[in-house]
């Protein structure tokens, strides 16, 4: 067998292929994504989002994670995971997600089915997640090892100790929003007595949005995590937690909620009455460490609920009507462990206090970290709102968001030792001004309104880690499968708080800068964005604020009149000035870009979404920027075609390494442009714009480019060497162009690339010197899915190195598609079955053989239908004109008639055989030899054959006709035949004999009797004339037709 034949059968009966070092290998055509496990040990197999409609073979028998979420497949059995005997947690969540919440694309109406025993044989899995699969009840068969189980978003609406009989070993249960708005069940919720008490070892339990109306009795005492929130549960009683002495979390958030804005279907409880709380109800629950108590239309907190609950850390009390109860309560007293506090969103309807009051307890909470009062609503922030909290050791963040505060004077909030974060964004606070007092407000404005009903409290909320208006907060999505206890981290920027003391005053009324108004030394951090200040900066605004390193001046109106803008702030690190397009937009304003030049400690500057477009000096300088990030501007604006003057724009950003100017409209880039690039430069990004060309050549004067990344635009071609241009780059990103083909040359010598993505192009074939195996063995990544891949035999050499390549190939199984031929649309290149393309040549001959004899075939069946006889007309006419006319003589005929009728009338079949029959055979002098179809026709032969030979060894053609017999085709058949013989041998042998009277409406019919009057009889009515009849007959059987024609026709004979 030749050698590459050999090859070919291999990579037929395997396509495995060696991915990682360990030497763990899987088959490459597996439409997921496998990694190594976390401890080693064993494999994950990532199958999620691949439109699967059943479990893909030749997963690895060592994988030990399966994760088969967002997909379509309808029922799983005992065969579905066989010989993965190792798996420990399958997820196969979201495979038919209720019709209300799934995407309504693709509805799904048929819950997943899962046979029984499906999961039996798998003694080692550990977790098993089938949320969002419309499943109706628990799978029975599950292993007895089973310690986690996810049903929630099914239709599970009952829950009894039989149906969770097999889960005796079960330490995470969820079984949360199986009945609420967004998944009706239209039944009660219902769950027996005592269902989960067996479950010795049960650590986590979610019953959240199941439309519960009481806690579970019987819980397990080893339970320490219980979720319990946006069910219908109006009070909480004395036995209902009593023996739940190892919990740990408790959330029954959203029982008799809060409904007032409500961004969802929101009931409260009859006469908007709080939750009720028994006083001793958490009196057993000593280990408690987060409770929340969220939207439950709490009015005052009582301090009996605490007095055990010593080891309390998390404490939510937000969105309740407590605006009161914090000026007067005392629970904090009993809290001296707590860290985090949240009152967020409590405030009174209809009112408008003019300033934060908090009770003296606050003063206790000495180990409080986190403090959160958005949504309290009050005036002006004076030094007795904050004062019990001065002296708080450890508070080290406090959240006075959405609080509609005019006037503060921030300087008060220094005072606030431990700080590391404040927050009064979605304010209203201003500048001092002199017609104010001190706060900026008057005694005399009215309290009893409130701006928060007309107030758009939904803005930019979701960008937020907590959302107080959302149904739940800490909800899995399909792609996630997080624990219910959300990551609560701070609320601003970490790039910005990992410096130091951080203000937030983001979305305020700050149109107008003054230095007293941020007398902050110690600041480190200030967002200022969203303040719609048009301050012309001079370099005055921030002389108190020198050891600031990040500023967040962003969604501003920045006018940049004076170059020195903040140049005061020496130690600057991070600025911030994006989204200040106003000035940027208007037609003839000075626009000083170099101001950061005087920024001698600058890093990073963001300047992205300014519409940039002209500049009054033609060049930026820094000898300390390191990033810049020029995104949604108009370079092409100022590089222009003809317009050289700021084409070295970027050239004295003398440590600059990262630029990014994508989305910046750019057509093309002048070659000049590269050489004004800084010397530094390592990382390019040139996204979303609208080229079609690109000077590779150029980017030789990059040499310390690294990573270039020219995304979304319209390029047609990639360098035809790129070595020749880059030797330096390593990561390529050609991702959403228009390339159709990469040049033979391609990647030879670009020894240092590690990453290329070609992923959505327009590429039809790679050919092997496009992708030597020297460069792509030596990369981390290669990107291809998404193209036009032609699978023909062209394709070969690139299917077989799919097969045999070491390099990562993300969505190798699924997304490196063809999309021609037909019959390969859609099929992974690497499986494509190219035993057709061994013998090309002679797969080239049978083709042109096979389509030859199929056209050939077609062509002639078409001719022979709709020109057989003029072609056999033609013929004759042509070789009667070579070879003169000769007359065509019958065979000698045996029959004196041949006689037509119809066999289906029996009366016309009696009538001959026994009338006609009789008369000429056996009557007479002499008796006639008559053919009769039923009784002289060879069997067997063709009825055509068996006509024709009858009509020609025959003198005569007898048609015994009625009005039926004449409408037929076996008549119309003989006639032509009998006709042919007057065409072709002047013989006219025709005899038409009527049984019944017919119109004379027939020209032919009319002119026989006029020629041949003889020949065309009539079955008398009257039984005396019917011997004439047979004398008639008889006379025009024994006479030859051409005697009897009149003497017209006989000169034309």
């Amino acid at each position: 067998m030749p050698f590459h034949l050999m090859c070919w059968a291999f990579l037929g009966l395997w396509s495995w292929n060696i991915l990682w070092t360990t030497g763990l290998s899987y088959p490459k055509a597996l439409p997921c994504d496998i990694s190594e496990a976390s401890n080693g040990s064993g494999l994950k197999v990532d199958c999620t989002e691949r439109n699967l409609k059943e479990i893909p073979p030749g997963i690895p028998r060592d994988t030990t994670n399966l994760t088969l979420t967002i997909n379509h497949i309808p029922m799983l059995n005992s065969t579905s995971f066989h010989n993965l005997d190792n798996l420990t947690e399958i997820d196969m969540r979201c495979n038919c997600v209720p019709i209300k919440i799934g995407p309504k694309d693709r509805m799904c109406t048929k819950s997943v089915t899962i046979e029984e025993n499906t999961f039996t044989a798998l003694k080692k899995l550990r977790a098993l997640y089938l949320d969002g699969n419309q499943l109706n009840g628990i799978p029975k068969g599950l292993p007895s090892n089973l310690i986690l189980l996810s049903l929630e978003v099914n239709h599970i609406f009952y829950i009894s100790k039989e149906n969770l009989f097999e889960l005796r070993n079960i330490q995470v249960l969820y079984l949360g929003q199986n009945c609420y708005f967004r998944n009706p069940c239209n039944v009660s919720y219902d769950i027996e007595d005592g269902a989960f008490h067996q479950f010795n070892n049960l650590t986590l339990l979610s019953l959240k949005s199941n439309n519960l109306s009481f806690i579970p009795h019987n819980l397990p005492t080893s339970l320490k995590e219980l979720y319990l929130y946006n069910n219908n549960i109006q009070k909480v009683t004395d036995d209902d937690l009593k023996n739940l002495t190892n919990l740990e979390i408790l959330d029954i958030s959203g029982n008799c909620p809060r409904c007032y804005n409500a961004p969802f279907p929101c009931t409260p409880c009859p006469n908007n009455a709080p939750l009720s709380i028994s006083k001793t109800a958490f009196e057993k629950l000593t280990k408690l460490k987060i409770l929340r108590l969220h939207s439950n239309s709490l009015t005052r907190v009582a301090s009996e609920w605490f007095a055990k609950t010593k080891d309390l850390r998390v404490l939510d009390l937000s969105s309740n009507f407590l605006a009161r109860e914090i000026g007067i309560t005392e629970f904090p007293l009993f809290l001296g462990k707590l860290e985090e506090l949240d009152l967020s969103f409590n405030y009174e309807l209809q009112r408008y206090p003019q300033m934060l009051r908090l009770s003296c307890s606050f003063s206790k909470l000495e180990s409080l970290k986190i403090l959160r009062l958005k949504g309290y609503v009050f005036q002006q922030l004076k030094p007795e709102s904050i004062a019990p909290l001065k002296h708080l050791p450890n508070l080290e963040v406090i959240d006075l968001g959405t609080n509609f505060i005019k006037m503060a004077n921030l300087s008060i909030l220094m005072e606030l030792k431990s700080f590391k974060v404040i927050g009064l964004s979605d304010n209203k606070i201003s500048s001092p001004s002199d017609v104010q007092d001190n706060f900026g407000f008057t005694d005399d404005e009215p309290l009893l309104w409130s701006p928060m009903p007309n107030s758009d409290q939904y803005r930019n909320k979701e960008v937020r880690e907590i959302h107080y208006f959302r149904y739940d907060e800490y909800a899995r999505s399909c792609k996630y499968k997080d624990k219910e206890l959300g990551d609560i981290t701070s609320f601003v920027k970490s790039e910005c708080s990992n410096f130091g003391k951080t203000l937030d005053v983001s979305r305020n009324n700050i149109f107008f800068l003054h230095s007293r108004f941020l007398n902050l030394t110690e600041l480190k951090c200030l967002n200022l964005s969203g303040n719609a200040m048009s301050q012309s900066l001079n370099g005055s605004e921030f002389t108190n604020l020198k050891n600031l390193q990040y500023l967040d001046f962003s969604s501003n109106r920045l006018d940049l009149l004076y170059s020195s803008a903040f140049q005061e702030l020496e130690n600057l690190v991070i600025l911030d000035i994006s989204n200040n397009n106003h000035y940027f937009e208007s037609e003839g304003v000075t626009h000083m870009l170099n101001f950061t030049k005087n920024l001698t400690k600058l890093k990073t500057l963001f300047m992205n979404h300014n519409k940039i477009s002209t500049s009054t000096n033609t060049e930026m300088e820094s000898k300390s920027l390191e990033r810049l990030e020029f995104r949604d501007n108009r370079l092409d604006m100022l590089w222009r075609d003809g317009d050289t003057r700021y084409v070295n724009y970027f050239k004295n950003l003398l440590n600059l390494t990262v630029l990014d100017i994508s989305h910046n409209n750019l057509n093309f880039i002048p070659r000049q442009v590269f050489g004004g690039m800084p010397d530094k430069l390592s990382e390019l990004y040139i996204r979303r714009n609208k080229l079609k060309s690109f000077a590779w050549g150029e980017l030789q004067l990059l040499r310390s480019l690294k990573i270039l990344d020219l995304s979304e635009n319209h390029l047609t071609t990639v360098p035809r060497v790129l070595s020749n241009c880059s030797t330096s780059l390593e990561k390529f990103i050609l991702h959403k162009n228009q390339i159709v083909r990469l040049t033979p040359k391609f990647l030879m010598d670009a020894f240092n690339l590690k990453y290329l993505d070609l992923s959505f192009n327009h590429i039809q074939y790679v050919e092997e010197s496009s992708f030597p195996d020297g460069v792509v063995s030596q990369m981390d990544m290669l990107l291809l899915h998404k193209n036009r891949f032609m699978c023909t035999c062209n394709a070969t050499w690139f299917v077989k190195w799919l097969n045999t390549t070491n390099v990562t190939i993300p969505q190798l199984g699924t997304d490196v598609a063809c999309v021609a031929p037909g019959a390969q649309r859609g099929h992974p290149v690497i499986s494509v079955d190219l035993l057709a393309c061994q013998h090309p040549f002679l797969s080239i001959i049978l083709y042109t053989l096979m389509t030859s004899i199929v056209l050939s075939f077609l062509t002639l069946s078409i001719s022979s239908h709709l020109f057989m006889w003029d072609v056999w007309y033609i013929y004759h006419f042509c070789r009667a004109k070579l070879k003169g006319y000769r007359r065509l003589h019958s065979q000698s005929a045996i029959y004196d008639a041949f006689v037509i009728y119809d066999k289906e009338d029996p009366a016309v079949s009696e009538w001959v055989l026994k009338e006609m029959c009789t008369q000429l055979e056996q009557g007479g002098d002499r008796g006639l030899t008559l053919c009769l179809e039923d009784r002289d026709w060879i069997p067997g032969c063709p009825l055509i054959d068996n006509l024709s030979q009858s009509i020609h060894k025959s003198k005569r053609t007898v048609f015994i006709l009625t009005r039926k017999y004449i409408k037929g085709g076996n008549f119309r058949t003989a006639f032509y035949m009998a006709h042919q013989r007057l065409m072709d041998e002047k013989n006219d042998v025709i005899v038409l004999i009527f049984l019944e009277k017919v119109s004379c409406n027939s020209k032919y019919l009319r002119l026989r009797k006029r020629l041949y009057k003889r020949s065309v009889l009539e079955w008398p009515a009257n039984p005396q004339a019917q011997q004439y009849f047979w004398f008639s007959l008889r006379s025009v059987l024994a006479t030859e037709s051409h005697k009897q024609y009149n003497n017209l026709f006989k000169e034309t004979l």
